[in-house]
């Protein structure tokens, strides 16, 4: 687990269109892993941790800001994915390092495109 920031998800990479589901609303500090389901981020003091499954995820990137909020020179690292019938994006926080989170990007390709 790495602790780290959750921004928000995008519709259709809209910073303006926010995805509202369960455990997706609320942005907020709390700690990030994967595991073979997917990607969990548990954020504190919620009851539901956010899950994006790896059938979902279509590819990961990173920028510099996302949902509206900068990352203030972090690296923001954006999981596009798919769910009910929208195009989403997911940006989180997790490191300053940038080849640490372009590594972690990666892996995240790799696992999605099993």
């Amino acid at each position: 687990m790495k602790k780290g920031h959750y921004f928000g998800t995008e519709i259709d990479e809209k910073w303006w269109r926010r995805y509202r589901a369960p455990g997706f609303f609320a942005r907020g500090s709390g700690e990030f892993d994967l595991d073979t389901a997917g990607i969990h981020f548990k954020r504190k003091l919620a009851d539901e941790p956010l899950l994006i499954g790896w059938n979902e995820i279509t590819s990961a990137r990173l920028g510099k800001w996302h949902s509206g909020q900068w990352g203030s020179r972090h690296p923001v690292l954006k999981v596009a994915f798919d769910r009910d019938d929208l195009s989403l994006s997911a940006g989180f926080t997790l490191s300053r390092d940038w080849p640490e989170m372009e590594q972690l990007a990666a892996d995240i390709n790799t696992r999605a495109s099993r």
